[in-house]
């Protein structure tokens, strides 16, 4: 009769702890293997085992994406420190955009980029988008500009235009109009109270400027007697009459602003 000992130590019973080994090796090497392969938690700004967007799934998986979101990590944080203001309605907007790409990886790669490009000029004190096309006149005399900072629901009822008075912004207003830029016309330039942000509800027409004044937006003149002088009807709320087109009355700068937020209405 075989023993227990003979059993233990018998060739079958060492094939089958063999066996048992092998299988626990490879075991061990599929969950590391698959470890490996998971997204790495601590690639991006969040974490990513708690990601649930399409785009946060992609950024995880992609590792140029993550290489991509730490830099916007970063930029974002130096940028709040230096303008907070401008910063936070600008991280919602690029936010927005990257929200909007989905796991399209291109797409994803394109607004991020921009993303860290626009905090970047922000710790610089460049124009956000490097382009005089985000400038915006608040006021009828050469260089009464600011910065577009963001934009955000254009042509819809929540249209908003978020600005930054800057020095640049100032300087031009010096050189153009002053013709002479000193550090006191810079100073008291900068110091011009405006709205750090101008808004539209592109449905009714109402809107809001940099400085801020509320208009209503009626559409085109039609009416060839009516005496305004001006391409669009725009009113003073408040008194219910037109804008008579000219400089003082303020209608050049409120309909160029309004162009801005609702450019399909001006068409």
């Amino acid at each position: 009769m075989m023993t227990m000992a003979t059993a233990f130590f018998s060739p079958n019973r060492c094939a089958f702890g063999l066996l048992l080994n092998v299988l626990a090796l490879v075991l061990v090497s599929l969950v590391f293997a698959a470890a490996s392969l998971a997204p790495p938690a601590s690639a991006a700004s969040f974490d990513c085992r708690k990601a649930s967007s399409a785009d946060e799934h992609a950024i995880c998986s992609n590792d140029e994406l993550s290489g991509l979101d730490d830099a916007m990590d970063a930029g974002f944080r130096e940028a709040r420190r230096q303008a907070p203001a401008v910063v936070k309605p600008l991280s919602r907007s690029l936010l927005a955009e990257r929200r909007a790409c989905g796991a399209d990886i291109e797409c994803l790669k394109m607004t991020m980029t921009k993303a860290v490009g626009a905090y970047k000029s922000i710790i610089l004190g460049e124009p956000v988008d490097g382009d005089h096309k985000d400038k915006v006149y608040y006021g009828s005399r050469a260089g009464m500009q600011v910065s577009v900072v963001s934009r955000s629901g254009i042509d819809t009822p929540r249209a908003v235009i978020q600005i930054e008075h800057r020095r640049e912004d100032a300087v031009a207003f010096c050189r153009d109009y002053v013709l002479k830029v000193t550090d006191q016309c810079i100073q008291d330039e900068l110091a011009v109270d405006l709205q750090n942000k101008f808004t539209g509800d592109c449905k009714t027409g109402r809107f809001t400027t940099i400085t801020g004044q509320t208009y209503v937006f009626l559409g085109r003149n039609t009416a060839t007697d009516a005496g305004i002088g001006n391409d669009f009807v725009v009113i003073d709320p408040d008194t219910n009459e037109p804008l008579d087109g000219s400089m003082a009355s303020g209608y050049p700068v409120a309909i160029d602003q309004f162009k801005e937020l609702c450019p399909t209405r001006v068409r």
